[in-house]
């Protein structure tokens, strides 16, 4: 491998290894061609719609997209913990079942309808959508089996199918919500995490993390291992900590360690945006988007001639608050 510079700012080089089967001119086209490689713009918003009012908002949100980004990512937990009370009034005409759910304030039922409910607004956008699941989606469902489904019914891997694209959206066969893009020499790359205070099916849940990891892996030898992106994005739900994920942390920051490349976690889950280095691979920066409910859609921008390729811009809240 050859180690070109292909991006100088102030005494910093910031390098890349380029194969090493080129000539010095073939490595010098290929520095260029890096370094003017266009900048992608991307959507990521998460946590929400939870409320009656987010719900209402929600299509207001979606109508103030750029529609020349590239897309935009629901990075999961589509609902509150639970089904809320106004959802269950509009499914159960049973009365006596009406009173007790706004005794309760909220059920750990969950049912189609929201999820329908969503896909719906969602395919409005203007901008191409993509989603990842999340913990509330399904997995606090007092069915999380039944949950899922009903995620993946009316939110999986048929959503972004709605919008005609200049890039292909890759899909993981044996897990679909899993997904992968390539767009300007940026690698992106969607998989399935979720927070859980208790681990319902531990084998289930070591399969999707080695899922994850597969999906991971192959990505990275067909895209990043030969050269053909300058970053990698990993869009998901919730940080894949070493309590709950050890195998994919230790995976990921082996590989990021390995490659060099800058490396982007983008996450929900913890509702308030906020960054830092938690992996040990410390080319790895993790972000966390505010919530839906607080905040616009985070634009994100990549541009991989920049020393800090990762530009993010914080959106106001807009609509009737």
């Amino acid at each position: 491998m050859k180690l070109i510079c292909f991006a100088v700012f102030v005494g910093y080089c910031l390098s890349q290894e380029i194969p090493s089967d080129l000539s010095d001119s073939e490595a010098a086209v290929e520095s260029n061609r890096r370094l003017n490689a266009k900048p992608v713009q991307f959507y990521a918003m998460g946590d929400a719609p939870y409320s009656y009012t987010e719900k209402k908002n929600l299509p207001v949100q979606l109508a103030n997209l750029d529609p020349t980004v590239e897309f935009a990512v629901h990075l999961g937990d589509m609902q509150d913990r639970y089904v809320t009370v106004d959802e269950l009034s509009s499914i159960f005409l049973n009365t006596t079942q009406i009173i007790i759910s706004q005794a309760f304030q909220r059920t750990s039922t969950c049912v189609p309808e929201p999820y329908w409910n969503l896909a719906n607004t969602l395919k409005k956008s203007k901008v191409p959508m993509l989603i990842t699941p999340g913990d509330n989606c399904y997995y606090d469902c007092a069915n999380w089996k039944e949950g899922f489904q009903y995620w993946s019914d009316a939110l999986g891997q048929t959503l972004d199918s709605n919008w005609e694209t200049k890039y292909n959206v890759r899909r993981q066969p044996v897990r679909p919500e899993n997904f992968a893009i390539t767009r300007n020499r940026v690698l992106f790359i969607g998989i399935h995490t979720l927070f859980a205070r208790k681990i319902k099916d531990q084998k289930h849940w070591n399969t999707i993390e080695n899922q994850n990891i597969n999906w991971t892996n192959n990505q990275l030898k067909n895209f990043a291992y030969n050269g053909k992106v300058d970053a990698v994005v990993i869009l998901t739900h919730s940080y894949t900590r070493k309590t709950l994920y050890k195998k994919f942390w230790e995976f990921l920051s082996d590989e990021a360690e390995t490659l060099g490349l800058p490396f982007l976690y983008l996450q929900g889950d913890a509702h308030r945006f906020y960054q830092d280095t938690p992996f040990r691979a410390k080319n790895i920066l993790r972000t966390i988007v505010d919530r839906g409910g607080i905040a616009d859609p985070l634009l994100v921008t990549v541009d991989s001639s920049k020393k800090n390729p990762f530009i993010f811009k914080q959106r106001s809240l807009s609509g009737d608050y």
